[in-house]
């Protein structure tokens, strides 16, 4: 074996142990408390009114999917729905103990909140206790990863599986022993059945491999790593091959514009974009100096690492989405932890530690009118108003007319879960001569969502007329009624 190889080993490993001796306050007993902390910080914030936001359209989707029996389950996830199919299996066993809005959330806010010490002990292994902190630390308040933590859809499930197949991956150059490759294969493999854009990460470990400083021995290894997730991914790639149906065909043409939406997903706007944007230009200086005086050491591919799993998946989405659109932010937000270590990385760095603690407070000060303002919204879908208004003013006998049954979903979900008494009401998604209201008199209600292409369809229903339009948030309520004989 090359010489150089050890070496960079025995490097690796003098960094590490640097770290683990550099407290987030310069006392190591310090250190656990700080981190309990944080997650105590996270937790608190995303199980805060869990249950406040109605179940939208995706959520109610995965309710119904996961309620199936498993004939259907297995057909369906074989045949259509095969991204997010971990995510759905989990959810199966979650749903036995009831399946109230909050607690069909609670499992998605549980895997947020066990992502914040992984990110951590990234930030630890790669740089230090500082670094691995305040990582955390800007997990905790991001609020777009508060926003999917609460949905019931398995974001932050995707979130935790790469981030621990970047730890693993990072472990295993340090310990290059089996446990460490087990997890990785494992870890790296789920990820790839909690959501297809999984692969990007994986690419971008793949990538790095090409920037490592005498790579033989590690590379060697972690391509037959690399080999047995294919493996184990492959019914996938099978499916992607053989099984598109147009699951992707509502995803919109990409702009310019969504490159900079992307960058305030990771960062926040106003602010903690601008202390984000420095703190990240002070990481580059250290790296571009450590590549101009030859020290490419353990810190210096790291951070390349970090970039490539930042970019890389974004880069690829968007190139892709020239010919076929299938850029959307939620997708790639496997790629926020890779974000906030660098930011962590800047800020760490910071020589005078009075900038330091006076950035990390305006961060923390800064992202609490974004938090309340997201507690504060009703959500993708006002479900649960919506609901509450057909209750106060249906009939028994009226119809509800849904030209895409999507919308069917979480109607079904919140009329099983209203705090109101709703007469029976026959849900159909055309309308014949069967489908008209039984009684002379009966109303039809027009319900479209905004998960549809549809939206603003106008109604156009022989002998009925609009007497009354309501909107709620993504959702809009038509109810139409007889004209009057002439």
């Amino acid at each position: 074996m090359n010489d150089a190889q050890p070496c960079f080993l025995a490097r690796c490993r003098e960094r590490v142990e640097s770290a683990a001796s550099t407290s987030f306050s310069g006392d190591g007993s310090v250190a656990p408390i700080v981190l309990w902390l944080i997650i105590g910080l996270a937790a608190v914030l995303r199980f805060a009114y869990l249950g406040a936001k109605s179940i939208w359209s995706d959520e109610a989707f995965s309710i119904v999917m996961a309620q199936l029996p498993w004939s259907d389950f297995w057909r369906m996830t074989t045949t259509t729905e095969a991204n997010m199919s971990l995510y759905y299996v989990l959810l199966r066993g979650w749903l036995r103990f009831g399946d109230p809005a909050w607690w069909v959330k609670l499992l998605s806010a549980l895997t947020a909140v066990a992502v914040v010490p992984i990110v951590y002990w990234i930030g630890r292994e790669l740089f230090s206790h500082r670094a691995g902190a305040l990582a955390a630390l800007l997990l905790s308040i991001n609020v777009f990863h508060i926003r999917y933590s609460q949905e019931a859809r398995s974001y932050s499930l995707v979130v935790l599986l790469v981030a621990f197949s970047f730890l693993a991956f990072f472990r295993c150059l340090k310990e290059p022993d089996h446990l460490w490759g087990g997890f990785y294969v494992l870890s790296t493999a789920l990820a790839l059945y909690a959501h297809f854009f999984a692969a990007l990460a994986l690419l971008a470990q793949l990538v790095s491999l090409a920037a490592m400083p005498n790579p033989r021995r590690f590379a060697t290894r972690q391509l037959a790593r690399l080999c047995l997730v294919l493996i184990l991914g492959s019914p996938l790639l099978w499916f992607v091959l053989f099984r598109n149906r147009g699951q992707l065909n509502w995803i919109q043409p990409i702009h310019l514009k969504d490159l900079y939406h992307f960058l305030l997903y990771m960062t926040g706007s106003g602010l903690k974009f601008g202390i984000a944007l420095v703190a990240i230009l002070v990481a580059l200086r250290t790296w571009v100096s450590r590549w101009r005086t030859q020290q490419w050491d353990m810190e210096a591919w790291s951070f390349v690492v970090l970039i490539l799993w930042l970019a890389l998946p974004l880069c690829v989405a968007m190139v892709v989405s020239i010919w076929k659109p299938i850029y959307a932010p939620r997708f790639l937000i496997f790629c926020l932890p890779a974000a906030l270590l660098l930011i962590a990385d800047g800020l760490a760095q910071i020589s005078y530690p009075w900038i330091r603690y006076a950035l990390v407070t305006l961060l923390l000060v800064s992202a609490v009118g974004p938090i309340r303002s997201y507690y504060v919204e009703p959500g993708q879908e006002d479900w649960r108003n919506a609901v509450d208004f057909i209750a106060r003013n249906v009939s028994a006998g009226d119809t509800a007319y849904l030209p895409n049954a999507y919308c069917g979903l979480p109607l079904n979900y919140q009329l099983g879960h209203s705090r109101m008494v709703v007469p029976s009401l026959r849900i159909v998604s055309s309308i014949t001569p069967e489908a008209l209201p039984e009684r002379g008199t009966g109303h039809i209600w027009m319900i479209t969502c905004s998960t549809t292409t549809n939206f603003n369809a106008q109604p156009a229903i022989g002998n009925y007329e609009v007497q009354e339009v309501r909107l709620f948030r993504g959702i809009r309520v038509i109810r139409l009624g007889r004209k009057p004989q002439e």
